[in-house]
């Protein structure tokens, strides 16, 4: 995370940056779209999700009525490989990615994104800026196990009960200097894959974290700044870095020295 690593355990990062509802959004879209194209993300769709408006205040059960569902659109942005891309609604732009190479190279796509949004919305503010990354810990080595990567703090009683291992969690919430970091690391046997809430709209994950079964560890870090302000890619680009500042202190302090010299 940073330097590039040869062995690189990051399968999913995505960054996401909230801004002033824009409700006639989709009269923008063919601007849009077509900066998109240019900057190598030609493959367009237009998805409509669904939700359910649950009412505010309270009241006899029996005289609630049935909350109302509600339609909402979103559009994506993905390049050939299906490897990355941009998502768009009326007040948010996600950029994922499962082919990470560098945090300057992926901020840079998200600040390319936001610019390409705002010649063509002329936004206003921004109000919240957030930053995940799951990394996969597959032992490498028959003779291996979970605690040669991962700090004994987080290992819970995974490597000391028996039995068959459902799954071990282990959850730090910290705030810092204008933003919350919420550290996981799941243990579990099987195969790595997304959380429920990231799977909708994935890019497709490298097969070298898909195909090995068996014990694995992620790492799930995710930092986010909730702050109202004009919208600048500049100070944006500055709270990126300090979230994966951030993140890179969560990762560093997780895993073992033996980790790091084995991705590297």
């Amino acid at each position: 995370m940073g330097a590039k690593m040869k062995n690189a355990p990051v399968y999913f990062t995505v960054a996401q940056v909230q801004f002033n509802a824009v409700l006639n959004l989709e009269s923008y879209l063919p601007a849009i779209q077509d900066r998109m194209r240019a900057e190598r993300f030609p493959d367009y769709k237009r998805e409509v999700l669904q939700r359910i408006a649950l009412p505010i205040s309270g009241g006899d059960a029996e005289q609630v009525a049935a909350p109302p569902i509600l339609s909402q659109s979103r559009f994506t942005f993905g390049d050939i490989d299906g490897t990355s891309g941009f998502v768009l609604d009326n007040n948010s732009l996600s950029f994922q990615t499962t082919d990470y190479e560098t945090f300057e190279t992926f901020s840079k796509k998200l600040l390319d994104g936001l610019s390409i949004l705002h010649d063509a919305l002329h936004l206003d503010f921004t109000e919240r800026v957030g930053l995940r990354y799951l990394d996969a810990v597959l032992p490498k080595a028959e003779k291996e196990s979970l605690s040669d990567y991962l700090a004994p703090e987080v290992l819970g009683l995974s490597q000391k009960l028996g039995g068959q291992l459902l799954h071990s969690v282990s959850e730090t919430v910290s705030f810092f200097n204008g933003g919350q970091l919420v550290s996981r690391v799941i243990i579990q046997n099987g195969r790595v894959g997304l959380p429920p809430e990231l799977a909708a709209g994935a890019p497709k994950v490298n097969s070298r974290f898909t195909q090995p079964e068996g014990p694995h560890a992620i790492l799930d870090t995710d930092a986010y700044c909730e702050q109202r302000e004009g919208f600048d890619l500049s100070k944006l680009e500055t709270r990126l870095s300090v979230l994966h500042d951030e993140i890179l202190k969560s990762f560093n302090v997780t895993v073992t020295p033996h980790a790091t010299k084995t991705w590297n």
